[in-house]
């Protein structure tokens, strides 16, 4: 009988904190005006990495959830000189939700070298005119390297509507990026 071991990358279920990252998104409104901010952290962003699920083939699984992060930046087109929060996770603000992701490490293959990753993020984005929100999930995908991610680029490549706390839509999110 053999036992099969779950290769430790990290200590799961437990809170993480990546301090530092550097994420731009892009906002499209429906007057036609656009613009991509850069965003810094306001805080570390922190996460849990789940316990992991070992396959019969022998690659594993994670599971991730971020819990809270905040960027801030400052808009120089849509409203000039003024700063932009992009919240996300469910601690992030009273109408933060979930925002979970995923990892494939094949068998045979070490984090280290790189594997897939994928999140689904909701984000509350405080602006001048007011607080914005997605309701379909912006997928963002990347290689991930080590827990925290540092070293990874995640990268979103669909547009996602966003809307206004009433329901009406503004506009859209696209191209969003993070790396850390």
């Amino acid at each position: 009988m053999s036992i099969r071991t779950t290769p430790k990358v990290t200590t799961y279920d437990t809170v993480m904190e990546l301090d530092y990252a550097e994420s731009e998104i892009g906002l499209f409104l429906t007057d036609g005006r656009s613009e991509r901010i850069s965003l810094k952290t306001a805080c570390p962003t922190e996460f849990i990495v789940h316990e992991p699920d070992v396959n019969e083939d022998g690659s594993v699984d994670l599971s991730l959830e971020i819990i809270r992060f905040d960027l801030v930046g400052e808009s120089t087109e849509l409203w000039p000189g003024e700063e932009i929060h992009v919240l996300g996770g469910a601690l992030s603000s009273p109408d933060g939700r979930p925002i979970l992701g995923a990892a494939h490490i094949p068998a045979g293959r070490a984090l280290e070298q790189g594997v897939l990753s994928e999140q689904k993020l909701y984000l509350t984005i405080e602006t001048p005119v007011g607080t914005l929100h997605n309701t379909e999930p912006i997928t963002m995908s990347g290689q991930l390297y080590r827990l925290p991610p540092k070293g990874s680029r995640f990268e979103s490549t669909d547009r996602t509507p966003l809307y206004a706390p009433d329901g009406i839509k503004v506009g859209d999110v696209y191209m969003c990026s993070n790396e850390a």
